[in-house]
């Protein structure tokens, strides 16, 4: 079961990071943070697969909507919360990355700690 559900919450952070980066690449090069976009979706698919009520089609004998759900939600907020903008003149991609530069300083705490939290959640969910 465990690997199963590894399987399933590694397939679902792939597809759902994969076709938000293709959707967004028109944007500029985001490519520097699919890593770290991609442990979110993944680890948030995989606790909320572990600790949701099973439901819809089984595969391998896991019921996978689960993963899918969670996952999809995450990378909805996700991409709600990133600023998709090119900057129009040479002042604006200043501001922009200062901008930036300030939000890597203050989210990289929260980014940690909520890993910490949803890796606790998959290792609980098996206990």
């Amino acid at each position: 079961m465990f690997f199963t559900d590894l399987l399933f919450a590694l397939v679902t952070a792939l597809f759902l990071s994969l076709v938000f980066f293709l959707g967004i690449r028109r944007y500029g090069a985001l490519w520097s943070i699919l890593l770290w976009f991609f442990v979110i979706v993944f680890l948030a698919a995989w606790a909320g697969g572990k600790w949701l009520t099973p439901f819809g089609p089984a595969v391998w004998g896991v019921q996978w909507m689960p993963f899918l759900f969670v996952g999809l939600i995450v990378v909805l907020l996700l991409a709600a919360a990133a600023p998709i903008r090119r900057p129009r003149s040479r002042r604006e991609a200043m501001i922009q990355k200062e901008e930036e530069r300030i939000f890597v300083i203050s989210y990289g705490l929260f980014f940690w700690i909520l890993v910490v939290v949803l890796i606790a959640a998959v290792i609980i969910g098996y206990l």
